[in-house]
């Protein structure tokens, strides 16, 4: 891919019944960049949980999610808006987080005021 930097976005729903439809892109993409399967395993792990996170959170519809594709990783991002504001403990205290944690090499989440935003990076 060379130092350009490939995107694709995409605006979804928060229903459950989308979620399988985040594992087959994020499955494709990583294909397409030649992670090996259990990266790609890890990946559709990752998608997975950041979307039920979104759903456990109340987002309003539309989610975003990006997806960034780079010479060496992969960074996916979710973004939204919350109908309540997020507490400091349900931020660090939710076990998605902790699964986030293992399958990616880098995890950041912040949720300030009613803002929702997940980003995931993984390196090849």
């Amino acid at each position: 891919m060379g130092e350009t930097e490939n995107q694709i976005h995409v605006e979804m729903p928060v229903k459950k019944e989308y979620a399988r439809l985040l594992r087959l892109m994020v499955s494709g993409v990583a294909s397409r960049m030649n992670f090996d399967l259990d990266s790609v395993d890890d990946l559709k792990i990752a998608v997975e949980e950041a979307y039920l996170m979104a759903m456990r959170g109340k987002v309003n519809s539309p989610l975003k999610a990006s997806f960034h594709l780079m010479a060496d990783r992969l960074q996916i991002t979710f973004s939204g808006t919350t109908q309540l504001q997020a507490s400091a403990e349900d931020q660090k205290e939710n076990f998605g987080n902790f699964i986030l944690d293992a399958v990616v090499d880098e995890m950041e989440i912040s949720q300030p005021n009613t803002d929702f935003n997940i980003r995931m990076v993984k390196y090849l």
